[in-house]
């Protein structure tokens, strides 16, 4: 078995370099850190995690609350925030906690009495209870995409805001002047943000919100799904329709498909997230991407700088979204 010396010798460096590397303690260069984990990786050196802990009382643990493992928005954040959490010397305790607020306030308290060394969750809704649990004020936390309004917790989410501007913008230039949005629930404060963001570029165009079909999903296909069927049982079709998230703009493809209509000849759509699927499907889907690699790598950056005791300049982080024209969006003179 490789010894810290075995690490330090391949590595070029002394074995205090070694454990100031894998303690985050101290100064070291990148080129120096790359070296003495490429020398970990290749010997496959175990630190005595247990041992450790002890001497230092410190766990080493991050819990993680998700609210849908299966939603490809949450299981492709979990593999990144694990990444950036065993790149800073945390190893991660994933619970699923199932959109469920009662399971919610459950895991946290198993966290808790795991002596993790913090959190990061990502609320079910409005209606979670975290804030009311009082072991919450005991432990550093980071809010990861679902924030409450006006919240001074620390947090980092996507600028949801803008990625409806963005999706409205996209339409507009478009030339489309028939608008639709199909909504994740509007109890989660970053669906009332996108759809606010949305009906404000319009407005800013002379598109009055009282013409902008709203209707409520469940950010899942099934809910994409129902909700294009009720637009497509309308008198009038809008022709451009923003989905909050991928899975329910392939819901809403499905319905348009069942009924005998196209995309994009016959409607535009946009969702978020920039999942694999939305690359896939046919055609490719237009979405609003956030960045899961910048999402987590700043969760666990602000994370760690709490647990530490470090002082933290900025609390709030809101990502950019980035718009990613593929073949589900055109020109409404194309059409």
């Amino acid at each position: 078995m490789a010894s810290i010396k075995d690490v330090a010798r391949l590595a070029g460096v002394s074995p205090t370099t070694v454990s100031r590397v894998i303690n985050h303690k101290g100064k070291t260069n990148k080129a120096t850190e790359d070296r003495v984990w490429q020398a970990i990786t290749k010997l496959n050196y175990q630190p005595n995690l247990l041992a450790r802990s002890l001497r230092s009382q410190k766990s080493r643990l991050i819990g993680f609350l998700v609210i849908d493992i299966e939603s490809p928005f949450f299981g492709r954040l979990v593999k990144y925030i694990e990444e950036a959490a065993n790149r800073k010397g945390y190893n991660l305790i994933l619970c699923n906690v199932g959109e469920n607020p009662k399971k919610e306030k459950e895991y946290l308290e198993i966290l808790i009495q795991r002596q993790v060394e913090g959190i990061i969750f990502s609320r079910v809704s409005d209606e979670s209870v975290l804030f009311k649990t009082p072991q919450l004020s005991k432990i550093p936390y980071v809010v990861l995409d679902r924030n409450l309004e006006k919240e001074e917790a620390p947090t980092v989410k996507l600028d949801n805001f803008k990625a409806g501007m963005l999706a409205a913008q996209h339409f507009l230039e478009l030339g489309h002047r028939n608008f639709a949005c199909l909504s994740g629930p509007l109890k989660i404060q970053i669906c009332r943000e996108r759809l606010e963001g949305f009906v404000n570029a319009l407005e800013k165009a002379g598109i009055s919100w009282r013409d902008i079909i709203v209707l409520e999903g469940n950010f899942k296909m099934d809910g994409g799904k129902e909700g294009m069927k009720k637009i497509l049982a309308l008198p009038h079709h809008p022709t451009a329709i923003f989905c909050m998230n991928d899975l329910m703009a392939l819901g809403a493809l499905q319905a348009i498909r069942e009924k005998g209509f196209s995309v994009p000849r016959d409607f535009s759509l946009i969702g978020v997230d920039n999942t694999i699927l939305g690359e896939f499907s046919d055609p490719p889907l237009t979405t609003i991407a956030q960045s899961f690699d910048q999402m987590a790598k700043a969760s666990i950056t602000l994370l760690v700088k709490l647990i530490e005791g470090k002082k933290v300049r900025k609390k709030q982080i809101a990502l950019q979204p980035q718009l990613v024209v593929r073949l589900s969006t055109t020109s409404r003179k194309a059409q």
